[in-house]
């Protein structure tokens, strides 16, 4: 019966890794009972094979059993880090390419705000430039207009013909001489006023050659500043395509990085619980099956062979076996060494899409018009001509004296 009640207890494990040599202790176990029963004593040959039965545990069944505790226990702590591992490669993703390309992003958006800047100021220069171009163009067609109604054609400045009444000289009843001093009389009061025009209209000239030379000046600076304010546009334009192709592409990798993450994760995970458990019943001595219903099965066999462990010690000591011992032995045995620890699979790390919004270009700054007379005022006529300025009233000693 004490054979039978241990056989029962083992009988769990018949199907586990060391069924055949829990078999064989049973058969021996019963044996050995019955050689006792059968002699009234304790042999030496009796003792001897509980010596070699408690040897075989000791040496055999239970380091296996512990070996391949350990051995499915490395499996669960390998088959998870893959899961830690993909884990981890998506937030070295995170902490560094996404940190990296925002940075980057950040720099370029900096560069991009300064020149957006730089910009408004060559721009705002680039107008003031043009408002004194015009200021200057409008008092240059004014002077030059001034000098052309002096003078429209070269050499053909102002005539004054002198008629016969107004000479009013009878070379018929006076000397010549004296019509010679009448008319030099007349010639000598016009000097005056020829002479005045002449230097009025070589002012005019010099201020009109002058205010030619720096509108020239002042139109090479406006296109000087145009082509700075352009070439700025145009490196703001470079930085601006810098940005958004940057963000898209931080976007697109960031989004295809998640849907290989999430793929990836799912497989580690449904590999980690194919691989833990629990499953269906395998061929556990193969070593197929899942580490629970493996767990499950070891614990049973160490039982199992610690309840034989015992009262073969039992025996020893005392030379028989009871059912008073039987359950002492079964009080004083456990298998909490061979729980194996299943890590809990962690939340998934949720994905992190960067918005990376837009940055907006800026225009070209373009010229305005302006009308700057090369030629006299209205040879070339225009739809809104310069004001000339109107000529002065002649001077008192230009009229004619009787």
């Amino acid at each position: 019966m004490r054979v039978l009640s241990i056989m029962a207890a083992s009988a769990a494990a018949n199907d586990g890794l060391m069924a055949a040599p829990l078999k064989a202790l049973q058969t021996q176990l019963a044996m050995v009972e019955h050689t006792v029963k059968a002699a009234g004593k304790v042999t030496p040959g009796v003792y001897e094979t509980v010596k070699k039965m408690k040897n075989m545990v000791e040496q055999v069944i239970e380091p296996a059993i512990v070996d391949a505790h350990n051995a499915d226990q490395e499996l669960i702590y390998v088959t998870f880090k893959e899961i830690v591992a993909e884990d981890t490669q998506y937030r070295s993703f995170v902490d560094t390419v996404i940190a990296e390309g925002w940075k980057i992003l950040n720099s370029t958006k900096s560069k991009w705000t300064t020149c957006g800047v730089d910009v408004e100021v060559l721009k705002s220069r680039f107008s003031e430039c043009l408002d004194h171009r015009d200021s200057l163009v409008q008092h240059n067609n004014t002077v030059c207009c001034q000098e052309y109604a002096m003078c429209p054609h070269d050499g053909d400045c102002e005539v004054v013909k002198l008629d016969q009444a107004h000479v009013g000289c009878d070379y018929k009843s006076r000397h010549p001489e004296e019509c010679v001093a009448h008319a030099q009389k007349l010639i000598s009061s016009l000097k005056g006023y020829f002479q005045e025009q002449d230097e009025r209209f070589e002012a005019l000239h010099e201020q009109c050659t002058k205010f030619n030379a720096a509108v020239k000046a002042k139109v090479a600076e406006c296109a000087y500043l145009q082509e700075a304010v352009n070439a700025k546009v145009a490196e703001v334009l470079q930085i601006t395509e810098e940005i958004n192709g940057g963000g898209q592409k931080m976007m697109n990798d960031s989004k295809q990085r998640c849907i290989d993450y999430k793929i990836g994760r799912k497989t580690k995970e449904a590999q980690y619980l194919s691989v833990a458990g629990p499953c269906e019943q395998g061929d556990y001595a193969s070593g197929n099956g899942c580490v629970m219903n493996r767990e499950a099965d070891r614990r049973n066999e160490w039982e199992s062979t610690q309840l034989i462990k015992c009262m073969l010690e039992h025996y020893c000591q005392g030379g028989k076996f009871d059912e008073e011992l039987l359950e002492k032995c079964k009080k004083e045995i456990h298998s909490c060494h061979l729980v194996i620890d299943y890590p809990r699979v962690p939340e998934l790390i949720p994905c992190e899409i960067p918005e990376c919004e837009s940055c907006p270009g800026c225009d070209e700054c373009l010229d305005r018009p302006y009308y700057q007379y090369q030629t006299p005022c209205y040879e070339t006529p225009v739809a809104d001509p310069p004001v000339c300025v109107e000529a002065p009233d002649c001077p008192g000693w230009c009229t004619s004296e009787e």
